[in-house]
């Protein structure tokens, strides 16, 4: 007597983890045991938000089926129905932004059973090119730089020395239309001491690192001992001694040229 073997329906994602990148679009990937006949009569596939039960797309009756489809993913989402009979039940999502990180969850079912898998979707921008600014006050510099992107990067300060400047610096970050991040970090110096600093931005999400070097030369410096009032303050008392002789030896000249 034969033995047949039948294989346990299962449903699996590939990569539990994917990583979209502003302006391309993700793909969610979903297998599963294809089914004993050729017809999707009898396929159901649905993909919603494991947190939410929101439904980004829905498959049964051989066809897309959109009506319980959330408003948020309306136009964004496609399957590629010809790869369903060979058990692929991935899911494109298009223009995805930050409010889309998150479980997403492949349910599926057909004549050999149901099952589910869930994969966790981030998202991502690459920062744009640090645009550096400087300013002058009456006694320092502030260096600043402005870039966008997404997630929160990391941010380091140094000096030439490699010491980390970063606690004394500012970070300014506010949330963008378009799923940017902006970034504003400024870092205050004394140019009296020379300015050489190593800017350096990571996101290590995209494994994203931007590296940027200041130096100026000819800097201003503090020159204490030019300043007009520290000057009269000097000369004063100077001043003031050679007035008292000159008045008390006045006499004493004018009585000689007499005689």
């Amino acid at each position: 007597m034969a033995c047949v073997t039948v294989a346990a329906f299962e449903v699996k994602t590939p990569q539990r983890q994917v990583t979209a990148v502003r302006g391309r679009p993700a793909l969610l990937q979903c297998l599963f045991t294809p089914g004993s006949d050729s017809s999707l009569n009898d396929l159901v596939i649905t993909w919603q938000r494991a947190d939410s039960s929101r439904v980004l797309h829905s498959f049964y009756y051989g066809v897309d089926q959109l009506g319980q489809q959330s408003s948020h993913y309306h136009n964004r989402t496609r399957m590629n129905s010809s790869e369903l009979l060979t058990g692929n039940a991935s899911l494109l999502l298009f223009d995805v932004g930050p409010s889309d990180e998150g479980q997403h969850m492949c349910t599926v079912s057909n004549s050999k059973g149901t099952d589910k898998a869930v994969v966790q979707l981030n998202y991502g921008a690459f920062y744009t090119e640090p645009r550096l600014t400087i300013a002058i006050d009456s006694a320092n510099l502030i260096i600043q730089y402005e870039s966008e992107g997404y997630p929160e990067p990391d941010i380091e300060w140094k000096d030439l020395s490699g010491q980390n400047l970063t606690h004394k610096s500012q970070i300014l970050q506010d949330n963008q239309d378009q799923g940017l991040l902006k970034l504003n970090t400024l870092l205050t110096a004394d140019p009296s001491q020379g300015v050489n600093f190593t800017f350096t931005l990571r996101n290590p999400l995209l494994h994203q690192v931007l590296e940027r070097i200041v130096t100026l030369h000819h800097v201003f410096q503090k020159d204490h001992g030019t300043c007009p009032r520290e000057r009269l303050a000097i000369l004063s008392p100077i001043l003031l001694f050679f007035l008292i002789i000159f008045v008390l030896l006045c006499p004493a000249i004018g009585k000689k040229v007499a005689k």
